[in-house]
């Protein structure tokens, strides 16, 4: 462990999931529950799928941004 006020040592990834990523989990497994297991229908039926492709959509712009960055050095 770092001693207080020294951060961690730099190129070391924070322990844990880091919350983005879990928020985008929670939303798609709560839209994969909603059409595999409850079989909704109607307007739940694409919250259940707006919930899938925006969590895929925020994951994917992440990475963009992720890989931009890190290519600029």
């Amino acid at each position: 462990m770092t001693p207080p006020g020294q951060g961690r040592p730099p190129g070391r990834p924070p322990a844990g999931a880091p919350a983005q990523f879990l928020v985008r989990a929670v939303a798609v497994i709560t839209g994969l529950v909603l059409l595999l297991i409850v079989d909704v229908r109607g307007v739940v039926f694409y919250i259940a799928w707006t919930l899938i492709v925006l969590a895929l959509a925020t994951e994917a712009l992440a990475t963009l941004v992720y890989w931009r960055r890190s290519r600029r050095g």
